[in-house]
C-alpha cells in the first residue's frame, strides 16, 4: 500500500530544489571553456581573438543558463502536480477501502451466504426471491468496490512513485546546476580579467570594432518605428529606453539586461511573454528570411541560438551584447554567425 510519507518527502524538497534553482540542464558544450594550458595571448590580435572566444562562449553558457532557470520552474511545477495527484489517489484509496470494508460487513449482517440459508429463514417463496436477489447484489456491489479498491491501490502508487522520481531528478538538476554557473562564472572572470588588462582606447576599440550607426540615422529608424503596430512600436520603445545600461547575464531588466532579457523585457512592455532565453525564443512565432525582416523581429545568432537582437529597421539592431558592454544599437551586417529570424508580435 502506499505511504503518504514519500509525498511529505517532496513537499519537503520542492522549496529545497526551487530555492537551489535544480534544473536539468544540456551538457557543456566541448568548446564552451578554452583549455587551460592554452598559451597567453600576447599581440592585440591574439588578445582581441582570445576576447573574442570568451565572449562566445560566456554567453553560450548565459544562454544554458537561462534556459535552465526556465526548466526550474517547469520542476517545481512538476513535483507539485505529482504530489498532488499523490494526496488525490491516497484520499480515493482509503474511500475504496471503506466502502469495501461496508459492503462486506452489510453482506455479514444480513446472514446471506447461501441460499439454503435464506430458504430456511423466509416464510414464502416471495420473501425467499428478494433475499436472494439483495444478496446477488450485495455481492456485485463487493466485487465492484474491490475492484475499485485495486484500482486505487495501482494508482496511489504510481503517483507516489511518479513525485520520488521528481524528488530524485531535482537533486540531480540542483548539482548539475551548480556545475554550470561554476563553469559560466569562471568563464566571465577570465573575460572581465583580459578586457581589464587592455588600455582604454584599446577596450574601447574591441567593443566597438566599427563605427556605430550615425545618431540622424538612428533618429530617422525611430521615427519610422513608431509608424509600426501598436505592439511592435511599444516594443522598440522599451528596448530605446535600456540604451546604455550594462550587460550582466541572467538579468532582465530594470537596471542591467542579457541579451534574451533584454528581448523578453522590451516585448513584455508589448503584451508579448517571450522565455528567458534566445533558443526558445527563436521557436516561437513566425520564421521570417533576412530579406524581409521589419522592425520588431527577433533576430538570432549561433545555432542553437546563443544570441538575440531587436531588429530596427534599416538594417540596424539593438541588443545587449556581452559582459563589459551595454545595450547599443548596431548594424546587423556587422554581426556574426547570423542564423535566423522570427516575428512575434
Amino acid at each position: 500500500m502506499a505511504s503518504t510519507r514519500t509525498t511529505r518527502l517532496g513537499r519537503t524538497l520542492i522549496g529545497t530544489f526551487v530555492v537551489a534553482s535544480a534544473v536539468l540542464v544540456a551538457p557543456l558544450a566541448a568548446h564552451a571553456i578554452p583549455h587551460p594550458q592554452s598559451p597567453t595571448p600576447t599581440t592585440t590580435t591574439q588578445v582581441n581573438a582570445k576576447l573574442s572566444s570568451l565572449a562566445k562562449s560566456s554567453e553560450q553558457l548565459a544562454e544554458q543558463l537561462n534556459k535552465a532557470q526556465i526548466d526550474i520552474t517547469a520542476a517545481q511545477k512538476a513535483v507539485t502536480a505529482d504530489n498532488q495527484a499523490a494526496d488525490v489517489a491516497q484520499l480515493q484509496l482509503v474511500h475504496a477501502q471503506r466502502a469495501l470494508a461496508i459492503s462486506i460487513s452489510s453482506q455479514y449482517k444480513a446472514a446471506s451466504f447461501s441460499r439454503t440459508a435464506a430458504l430456511l429463514a423466509s416464510n414464502s417463496g416471495e420473501g425467499y426471491l428478494q433475499t436472494v436477489q439483495t444478496m446477488n447484489l450485495l455481492t456485485e456491489h463487493q466485487s465492484q468496490v474491490a475492484a475499485m479498491a485495486a484500482t486505487a491501490i495501482s494508482t496511489a502508487n504510481t503517483a507516489t512513485a511518479k513525485a520520488q522520481a521528481a524528488v530524485t531528478s531535482a537533486r540531480a538538476k540542483k548539482a548539475d546546476l551548480i556545475k554550470r554557473r561554476t563553469a559560466l562564472d569562471a568563464e566571465v572572470a577570465k573575460y572581465k580579467t583580459l578586457l581589464a588588462s587592455l588600455t582604454a582606447q584599446a577596450r574601447a576599440a574591441f567593443l566597438n570594432p566599427v563605427a556605430a550607426p550615425s545618431p540622424a540615422a538612428v533618429s530617422q529608424v525611430f521615427a519610422a518605428a513608431k509608424g509600426a503596430s501598436k505592439g511592435v512600436s511599444a516594443a522598440i520603445a522599451a528596448a530605446r529606453a535600456e540604451l546604455g545600461k550594462p550587460y550582466v547575464y541572467g538579468a532582465a531588466g530594470p537596471d542591467s539586461f542579457d541579451c534574451s532579457g533584454l528581448t523578453m523585457w522590451a516585448w513584455g512592455a508589448a503584451g508579448v511573454s517571450l522565455p528567458h532565453n534566445a533558443a526558445t525564443q527563436q521557436g516561437l512565432g513566425t520564421p521570417v528570411n533576412q530579406a524581409d525582416l521589419q522592425p520588431g523581429d527577433l533576430v538570432f545568432f549561433g545555432s542553437p541560438a546563443y544570441h538575440v537582437a531587436i531588429y530596427l529597421g534599416q538594417g540596424m539592431i539593438i541588443h545587449a551584447p556581452t559582459t563589459g558592454d551595454v545595450v547599443k544599437i548596431v548594424s546587423l551586417s556587422n554581426m556574426s554567425d547570423y542564423s535566423g529570424a522570427t516575428r512575434v508580435g
